[in-house]
């Protein structure tokens, strides 16, 4: 058995404090990653840090990029533990994603799709909290009942089997000691 997590973050960004209001969930971005050292994320989101519209597949390191500029970032990590098959269908679809990750963007009719109640998706767009569902549909991890643009990441802690690894401010994650 191996484990995959889920990162939950509200950075604090104009664009995540809007999406906030909206929601009136405490985290409004979610990431997934294999690192058992709780260091390296997978989303989509903004590429550019001043240009939020410019966005896609990213790679989040733990306190450097987005993070770093925004050292109170509150986050939550789960983990899920799933069969050693399982883990390396997560990890095949994630390096699909990183070694084409120029053609994948950020949904931004998606977003919109949220708030007018109207699916947008597209092969190679997603949103966060898209792609996240995406990827434990694929690996067989957990299938939300509803079209994968409109799951928020604040849905993602009630799938069965997960469990809270650390929740607090990402300066303060011990990176050594968790995960």
């Amino acid at each position: 058995m191996k484990e995959i997590y889920i990162m939950l973050t509200q950075v604090g960004t104009l664009v995540s404090k809007s999406i906030q209001l909206y929601t009136k969930a405490k985290y409004n971005h979610a990431s997934i990653g294999v690192d058992p050292s709780l260091q390296v994320f997978y989303s989509f989101a903004r590429r550019v840090r001043y240009f939020p519209i410019i966005g896609g597949f990213i790679t989040e390191v733990i306190n450097q990029g987005m993070f770093k500029y925004y050292p109170e970032t509150e986050c939550a990590i789960y983990a899920i533990k799933v069969a050693d098959a399982v883990y390396d269908k997560v990890c095949e679809i994630l390096e699909t994603y990183k070694s084409n990750s120029q053609k994948y963007h950020y949904n931004l009719m998606g977003l919109f799709g949220i708030l007018i109640n109207k699916p947008f998706s597209s092969e190679y767009k997603c949103t966060c909290a898209e792609f996240v569902a995406k990827v434990l549909h694929q690996s067989g991890i957990f299938t939300f009942h509803k079209p994968f643009c409109f799951v928020r990441p604040d849905e993602i802690p009630v799938i069965p089997g997960i469990s809270l690894v650390y929740e607090g401010r990402m300066m303060k994650l011990d990176t050594r000691r968790v995960g």
